[in-house]
């Protein structure tokens, strides 16, 4: 009886031997917060891409009356609702229309409000027994002192006295006053009130129409909070934007995240730098992208709720072609999942709340591949494991965790080579047709008489719709994951009423969709755009009703 047992107590010491082996392989570093000093990032490329995030939006209406409701952006939690409950005493306020939404950050809210500065108080002046008094404006005066701020800088900015008081009440003015419940007890008295300097306001002379602008930018707020217990350093930026008609005006209003956390990490012997960014602006760095079920862009296009997005040996200069808002435009760029790709390796991804601590651990999901027929391609396939980005040439199998995968994006890419002199075509012969110029382009056969292109990148860039079916990969098989040419035209007509006066119009829309249902976003031939397409409309005998080419946006 005791040969079994000693057995039985090899094996168990086997399987732990392993799992350490295992665990051993996993890799974790720690990042450091680093904190964005300028307000809008640098115009240099190494502060493009780290500090370019998407903020959190907001939106304020106000109509002819002046009277106005803060609505959030599509996709944010309803903020004014928010504010209500949150919000248990405020501040007197000086403009008509003050401001208020509610942020979360970390694991909490945090309410604010924008303001205008109070009126100065008018100069001291002796009364009839010779005693200093103070005239006190009227609580209207100072009202309209107050919210007139941009029309009155608009007169001084263009040498012109104010134009007439319209017959509606808007009043033009720009925020230089913020309300934030630092202490967060929802008193928004009991804080510190942020002011923003003169210089930081820029109004805009008033444009035809009657239109005004006006930007504010505050500076940097440095407050801690909470992520899942555990307190962090946080700081973001508050930003907006102020439009105005005779008739209507909005505001928008956006909070971007100041902080990104960067370390090194060593895996197999190879070390790699990492730039982990709170891409989302919600102060913690685990958040992983994810696709909302009941919104939908135009053409049918799926839309992404932002995560947050780790950057790996991340490159400055400008050879290559990087857009922050799109990691499928370059190498380094990966949204935050759970599972991200190194060195051809599929690695498991754990990140802390607070972004301080990262693990790769290599994967032991069963793998499959895919392949595509493009020159060259990043991709972005989602499924139960998340959002993976790809990345390959035509015909090479990608190895990819099993399971069923969708097409979100893509950008395709041709290496553009250089070509002999030609002489310059007639006017007449350059305007190659979209598809044509485009299929050229990708097959790699585009002349040098198109005009007028340079040396910048040629691709295109897709998003998925509705249309886009699954890939079912298997473990040990490789499978076609289709996307890309050849693209077809659709035109939608889409009418949007008819303005007093006018004759009914309607609006023609063409959209380039590939051979999965996805629909073209982008498209540039060596830095440029293709040329516009044409349009003729006929009516049923031929008769052309009407010309005219589609404009890109």
């Amino acid at each position: 009886m005791r040969r079994p047992r000693r057995c039985l107590i090899a094996l168990v010491t086997a399987g732990l031997l392993i799992a350490t082996a295992a665990a051993a392989m996993a890799e974790t570093c720690t990042l450091t917060l680093k904190r964005r000093e300028t307000k809008s990032p640098a115009f240099d490329r190494a502060s493009y891409m780290y500090w370019t995030v998407q903020p959190q939006s907001f939106f304020m209406q106000i109509d002819a009356q002046g009277k106005s409701e803060a609505q959030p952006i599509v996709g944010n939690q309803p903020q004014l609702e928010a504010f209500k409950r949150i919000v248990t005493k405020e501040p007197k306020y000086q403009s008509e229309n003050p401001f208020r939404s509610v942020i979360k950050l970390g694991s909490q809210e945090y309410a604010f409000a924008l303001d205008v500065t109070a009126p100065a108080p008018a100069p001291n002046t002796k009364g009839p027994d010779g005693k200093e008094t103070s005239a006190k404006p009227t609580t209207e005066a100072a009202n309209s002192q107050s919210s007139s701020l941009v029309t009155k800088l608009l007169g001084a900015l263009s040498g012109e006295e104010p134009a007439a008081k319209p017959a509606i009440s808007i009043k033009a003015y720009s925020y230089n006053r913020l309300y934030f419940d630092f202490n967060h007890n929802g008193d928004l008295t009991d804080d510190k009130v942020v002011e923003l300097s003169a210089d930081s306001n820029r109004i805009s002379p008033t444009m035809p129409g009657g239109m005004s602008y006006a930007s504010f930018e505050f500076p940097r707020i440095d407050l801690t909070i909470d992520v899942e217990g555990t307190k962090l350093a946080h700081s973001f930026y508050i930003q907006g934007h102020v439009y105005l008609s005779p008739t209507f005006g909005n505001v928008q209003v956006s909070v971007s995240s100041a902080i990104r956390r960067e370390g090194d990490i060593t895996l197999e012997g190879k070390p790699h730098h990492l730039v982990l960014l709170d891409y989302n602006s919600n102060g913690r760095f685990d958040d992983e992208i994810t696709i909302p079920e009941n919104i939908h862009l135009a053409a049918g296009q799926i839309y992404a709720q932002p995560g947050d997005m780790l950057l790996i040996d991340p490159k400055v200069g400008a050879a290559a072609y990087d857009s922050p808002y799109d990691p499928t435009t370059g190498d380094y760029r990966y949204y935050v999942s759970k599972m991200i790709p190194i060195d051809g390796r599929w690695y498991d991804l754990s990140i802390s709340p607070n972004g301080e601590k990262l693990t790769l651990t290599p994967s032991t999901v069963p793998l499959g591949s895919v392949t595509n027929g493009n020159e060259a391609f990043h991709a972005l396939i989602y499924g139960d494991k998340g959002f993976l980005k790809i990345q390959g040439t035509k015909g090479t199998p990608i190895p990819v965790p099993e399971g069923q995968w969708k097409l979100f994006s893509y950008t395709i890419t041709h290496a553009n080579s250089p070509e002999p002199a030609k002489p310059a075509a007639k006017t007449a012969e350059k305007k190659n047709a979209l598809l044509e110029l485009l299929a050229k382009q990708l097959a790699g056969a585009i002349t040098s008489g198109v005009e007028p292109f340079g040396s910048g990148p040629s691709l295109v860039s897709a998003t998925a719709t509705g249309k886009c079916k699954a890939v079912t990969v298997r473990k040990g098989e490789t499978v076609e994951f289709p996307f890309g040419p050849p693209y077809t035209p659709t035109v939608k007509a889409m009418n949007y009423g008819v303005p007093l006066g006018q004759q009914e119009q309607v609006s023609l829309e063409m959209q380039l969709v590939g051979v999965s249902g996805e629909a073209c976003t982008n498209m540039m031939v060596k830095g440029g755009r293709p040329g516009k397409p044409d349009f003729t409309i006929t009516d049923p005998d031929g008769k052309v009703v009407q010309q005219g080419s589609f404009e890109y946006g």
